[in-house]
């Protein structure tokens, strides 16, 4: 058996419609859909096309369930071209940069470029990485 790509990710949230406006008006992600998969839903595809990103309206029955539905786990990095102009129109447009982890800066043991930023919600899980040619 072999895996193959990643079609998408699916997370729950706690305000569907202000998650929406976010990733759209903020982030630059397009509605592909509204669905009606395990409660309000809906499907955005990623700037770049190549990924689909599923939000469910986080509801009583799935904050109670006895197996958790947000797993851990750490980010999703977006590449750009240019970090620090990225970081700055995105942060006219209010995407939240708040700690020193926020700001674009250099991962000394990667090698990377850096800035992470938050969703709609408040958590920090989006990574952006400069990604220069060798």
């Amino acid at each position: 058996m072999a895996l193959g790509r990643v079609n998408h990710l699916d997370f729950f949230v706690d305000d569907l419609e202000k998650t929406l406006e976010y990733f759209t008006e903020k982030m630059g992600f397009k509605l592909i859909r509204r669905t009606e998969h395990l409660g309000k839903a809906i499907e955005l595809a990623s700037p770049a096309g190549d990924l689909i990103f599923e939000f469910h309206q986080m509801t009583e029955e799935y904050q109670s369930n006895e197996a958790p539905v947000r797993p851990y786990f750490s980010h999703v990095a977006f590449e750009v071209d240019d970090l620090d102009k990225t970081y700055e129109e995105l942060k006219n447009k209010g995407v939240p940069f708040i700690t020193e982890l926020d700001v674009p800066h250099l991962r000394a043991e990667t090698g990377r470029k850096v800035a992470n930023t938050y969703d709609a919600d408040g958590h920090r899980w989006i990574q952006l990485q400069e990604v220069k040619p060798e």
